[in-house]
């Protein structure tokens, strides 16, 4: 076969070898195959369980459109959850996954498009035009079925089912989440930039990750071999043999750095001149802790326990919420863990929690304006970190998630203040820093937010109005555009006045532009991706903090982010730094 090369943009660095696999959402259970009888019963009941989240999801959102635009425009949602629910709708669902032997996906699809199309035959305007509904609500149905099967893939091992590269449009943290990470050699995706959840999912776990074209990516085939040489910004398919055999040179040298990193695990991370910079990680589940003990870091700086609850098929009770948040807690052995709280919302949703239909989720219904909305899953959830920290005897520190306005900081200060005294845990509250409205008003939180942590991914998008997961937008978006970086100064020189900590857990740390800055503005501690850590230590060990504060003054006045990235550039070289 001819050998092609498609240029690409490095997601995480490194580089691979393997064979593609082409992945979508019916990979697990193949739409045209034919399951086997042993197999229906099950799959039956995952089809009942989807149409019950979504008549629930439906109904929900016809109870908020009547509150907030009116009953007249709620009825087109309880019309919805009216046919979704429709006892002879489930029986021709029925039929082909018990009669047919199809997935609870195909049901949902193809029933309802033999009843859209019988609507469309109709002589009646109104009617005809009913049709499309048929169609939403098996899109709706089968993206239900879709997310509970992710929440039990994973612990049966399903996908990949050898080491592959895998290929796909977008990867989000409901499909990634059922992932055999051990057989994920690389990711290659054609939407999404540098901070896309398959980008920080991929340096996470030091796996290599390129976005091309949807073009490119539509002629990669199952079975192609590729080579994901990150180093070149490129991604070869078919390549001749002495391509791969650099490709295996290049992949031997990656392993024989970080093993020379390891050499810094356990010397403390400070500056030339001593100041020390704590240096955490970021984790999303237990899977991610045994990555630690390889670097060593001084605790972990975000825990995305929205994880947790992505993967059960229900709502996590406080004894089962308690008892996971108590093993984190043992295994960091004392070093400080900052539980998120629970994230949900516009591309992270969860079946079994209804969530209305947004024309623009991520300016919607999301972090602690979903939980305020569902005060029984925040109170719960906060009890049960309480409970944790007493049982374990160790202190938690709990974040806010998507703060924008001091009276959310206050009602959780509320509610954990009267829950302390009849758990015995003991807690300090944070705020994640993530809407320029909490940057700028920082000091109003004095006295409710014990710690500030910036989440510079939604920040930068949030400031540059320039959605991070847009490809199209991949020039407009960076933290270093003057107007980010002056933010972010601005929110960490305020809180060090009020008596705040001060840290940073999104992607931005773990760049070499990104430590630099972040340390010349005097963050007290960074938290990067595990693999990130020794590399981001090396950086740090080899600075000039007095340089860097000089390089800071300088960007901080020019005009765009090419400049700063200029800037920053020839700072690296002249100071000859470790990257």
């Amino acid at each position: 076969m001819n050998t092609r090369t498609i240029s690409a943009v490095t997601l995480s660095r490194g580089a691979a070898l393997g064979p593609a696999l082409v992945y979508d959402e019916g990979e697990k259970i193949p739409a045209a195959e034919i399951l086997p009888p042993e197999r229906r019963e099950s799959e039956l009941v995952l089809l009942k369980s989807a149409v019950e989240g979504a008549v629930r999801e439906l109904l929900e959102t016809a109870e908020k459109a009547a509150r907030e635009i009116g009953a007249e425009n709620a009825e087109i949602f309880e019309g919805h959850a009216d046919i979704a629910g429709d006892e002879d709708f489930f029986l021709e669902m029925k039929a082909v996954v018990m009669e047919e032997g199809r997935c609870a996906e195909w049901a949902a699809r193809t029933v309802s498009e033999r009843n859209a199309l019988e609507m469309e035959e109709l002589d009646d305007e109104y009617l005809r035009e009913r049709g499309e509904d048929f169609r939403d609500i098996g899109k709706r149905i089968a993206s239900h079925v879709s997310s509970l099967r992710s929440g039990a893939c994973r612990e049966q091992g399903l996908y990949p089912p050898h080491p592959a590269v895998v290929c796909s449009e977008t990867l989000s943290p409901a499909q990634t989440v059922c992932f055999h990470l051990p057989h994920v050699l690389g990711f290659v995706v054609s939407t999404g930039g540098s901070t896309s959840h398959a980008a920080i999912l991929a340096r996470s776990l030091s796996i290599p990750a390129v976005r091309v074209s949807p073009k490119d990516l539509a002629s990669l085939k199952d079975g192609d071999t590729l080579i994901l040489n990150l180093k070149k910004d490129e991604l070869s398919v078919h390549p001749d043999a002495a391509s791969q055999q650099d490709a295996r040179a290049l992949i031997e040298r990656e392993r024989e750095k970080r093993i020379a990193l390891e050499a810094l695990r356990d010397l403390p991370s400070q500056t030339l001149c001593g100041r020390r910079i704590g240096l955490y990680a970021n984790a999303g589940s237990m899977k991610d802790l045994p990555l630690l003990g390889a670097v060593h870091p001084d605790g972990v700086g975000l825990f995305r326990t929205e994880f947790l609850f992505m993967e059960q098929p229900s709502l996590p009770d406080v004894p089962t919420q308690t008892a996971f948040y108590a093993r984190v807690l043992e295994t960091l052995s004392g070093r400080p863990v900052v539980f998120r709280l629970l994230d949900i919302g516009a591309d992270k949703p969860l079946p079994y929690a209804p969530h209305p239909h947004e024309s623009n989720p991520f300016l919607g219904w999301r972090g602690i304006r979903f939980l305020l909305g569902n005060p029984g899953i925040l109170r719960g959830q906060l009890e049960a970190l309480l409970l944790a920290s007493a049982s374990v005897g160790a202190e938690v520190r709990i974040m806010v998630p998507m703060v924008s306005n001091v009276s959310e900081m206050r009602a959780v200060r509320e509610i954990l203040d009267e829950i302390i005294p009849r758990t015995g845990g003991r807690a300090l509250l944070g705020m994640m820093v993530e809407t320029p409205a909490a940057a700028l008003t920082v000091r109003s939180y004095k006295g409710l937010s014990d710690f500030i942590s910036i989440g510079s991914n939604d920040l930068t998008q949030y400031t540059l109005a320039a959605d991070r997961e847009n490809s199209l937008l991949s020039g407009l978006y960076a933290e270093t555009h003057p107007a980010v970086l002056r933010l972010m100064a601005s929110a960490c020189r305020d809180a060090r006045e009020c008596g705040m900590e001060t840290g940073i857990c999104g992607e931005f740390a773990s760049r070499p532009e990104g430590t630099i800055l972040l340390a010349a503005m005097g963050f007290d501690e960074l938290s990067v991706s595990p693999s990130a850590i020794l590399e981001t230590k090396a950086l740090i060990r080899s600075l000039r903090l007095s340089a860097a504060q000089e390089l800071l003054a300088r960007v901080l006045e020019l005009p765009d982010s090419a400049s700063v990235a200029g800037e920053t550039a020839a700072f690296i070289s002249r100071e000859a730094l470790c990257v």
